[in-house]
């Protein structure tokens, strides 16, 4: 925070300390985004509309860099049920307008909103998405016959396209959202006020941390849904230490496993052994969650794969920002465009006719896509490739305007699979498919194989079967000419 310069508000602040001696012991980061927090917090009062004004998760979208952080989607229900609330209290607020007769009037009580909003201010140093806080935008703390107070920017001078604002909320955005006077509401007044606790300078990883405090350790919200909103938490060791992240990964993994079994546009329709029955389907619901966890969702923890879905996407981002729709629309995807590339092959390639035709290639359990290694090697090739080249590729830009629930529905996967075609990488995915459609996935057993080939697939029952399948497919990408197979030589290369 700077010292006092010339600024339009002056806010009293109580400042005090919240810290014990044993935590300067605990591993910090020498840099973001987990560096040593400041001992020091403030409390305030802050009118609603000029609080507002000054956050910037309040004023910028994803059509113009799109949030930093923890900051989650806008639910337009959500906030109009608080203004509801504010104005009329409860139960009068969650009234609908036929049920505001007259003889209700009795039930209308205050609104009151006592709960802190919980902030953090910007340093003039700190960055978001490139964008660094200007000196003049900057809050300062100043101290005055040992009362603290602060002074804040003209909120007027902030730039809606270009500046960056000096608070960030990590809870209470919808409250906030409530007072935004886009909605044309004139029945709450200006200086309605919120109490603000505010955190100085502090690093996003510690912002998800302190939401999780918040809401997700008290079970206040499902954990996997926390998940969707503040992606960052997918990839924080100390969940993973005590086995909360493992257990959302896995519950993601059955997740999106039941969406490729039950969504019409899949692929896998009806062809995943949910149960483990006899002819039930090719691959078991565990293979597939087991494929999942070992390729896409993926931590990158120690010596590990790093996966699409769960690890930053580099160095000093975050993991992608996509819900679990966007995350089977991926997958869904690509395997219609694989099944696409193979029917459209199926004169061409000889493994595709060994079989007959295409439609009996893909559905033979002599294919290899029909079989736990397969599947594997299909999505763990997809995951290399596209997370190399995630940021070249602008995946991160790929959002829905839609809210998704906590439940998944068929209907939330649909649009995100209407929306991943007119994205930026659709043309490498549909690439990536035609490459893997010139692969031999004939199985040791299959038809038309030679002695040699036969002995050469044998490799891929043993236990290094899946790094072996995985690393003959790079392989075979790489022999051709598009930006797929330069990307898949480049990870081969890195691999062995």
């Amino acid at each position: 925070m700077t010292e006092s310069h010339t600024a339009t508000a002056r806010v009293p602040v109580i400042r005090f300390k919240q810290w014990l001696e044993q935590w300067d012991t605990f591993p910090y980061g020498d840099a973001a985004p987990r560096r040593k927090p400041d001992q020091f917090m403030l409390m305030f009062a802050m009118p609603a509309a000029q609080l507002r004004q000054l956050c910037d998760v309040y004023r910028r979208s994803h059509d113009h860099g799109g949030p930093e952080g923890i900051q989650r989607a806008r639910d337009e229900v959500r906030t109009a049920r608080i203004r509801e609330y504010v104005k009329f209290g409860y139960p009068y607020g969650d009234l609908k307008d036929p049920q505001r007769t007259s003889d209700m009037l009795g039930l209308r009580k205050p609104g009151w909103l006592p709960t802190a909003i919980v902030v953090n201010i910007l340093r003039p140093d700190d960055e978001r998405r490139g964008r660094k806080l200007e000196d003049r935008h900057a809050v300062a703390l100043a101290e005055e016959n040992g009362s603290f107070f602060l002074q804040v920017p003209n909120q007027a001078d902030l730039d809606e396209e270009t500046s960056l604002a000096p608070f960030e909320v990590i809870d209470g955005q919808h409250r906030l959202w409530a007072f935004d006077p886009a909605t044309g509401d004139q029945e709450i007044p200006d200086d309605f006020s919120f109490p603000v606790v505010a955190f100085v300078g502090l690093d996003i990883a510690w912002q998800a941390y302190l939401f999780w405090s918040i809401n997700v350790s008290p079970k206040r919200i499902n954990p996997s849904h926390a998940f969707d909103l503040y992606p960052l938490l997918r990839g924080e060791d100390w969940l993973d230490r005590v086995g909360e992240l493992t257990v959302y990964r896995e519950a993601r993994a059955q997740e999106l496993t039941s969406i490729l079994q039950s969504h019409p546009a899949s692929p896998w329709l009806d062809r995943i052994n949910m149960l483990g029955e006899k002819g039930a389907g090719t691959v078991s619901q565990a293979a597939w969650i087991r494929a999942l966890l070992a390729t896409l969702m993926a931590t990158g923890k120690g010596s590990g794969r790093r996966g699409l879905f769960s690890a930053p996407i580099s160095p000093t981002d975050e993991p992608l920002e996509w819900s679990r729709a966007q995350q089977a629309a991926f997958v869904i995807e690509l395997g219609l465009l694989f099944v696409a590339e193979v029917k459209a092959g199926e004169t061409t390639h000889a493994w595709i006719r060994a079989f007959g035709d295409a439609e009996k290639a893909l559905g033979d359990r002599r294919n290899l896509l029909n079989q736990d290694m397969g599947i594997r090697a299909l999505l763990g090739v997809a995951n290399e490739i596209f997370f190399r080249k995630a940021s070249d590729w602008r995946l991160d830009a790929w959002r829905q305007s839609r809210i998704e629930n906590p439940e998944t529905s068929i209907e939330d996967v649909t649009e995100a699979l209407v929306d991943i075609r007119n994205t930026h990488f659709h043309g490498y995915m549909l690439s990536l498919a035609n490459e893997l459609a010139r692969v031999d996935w004939r199985s040791f057993d299959g038809p038309g194989l030679e002695r040699e080939q036969k002995d050469q697939k044998r490799i891929y029952r043993g236990s290094g079967g899946y790094v072996a399948l995985r690393n003959d497919t790079l392989e075979t990408l790489g022999l051709g000419k598009g930006p797929v197979s330069v990307v898949a030589s480049v990870v081969l290369s890195e691999l062995e």
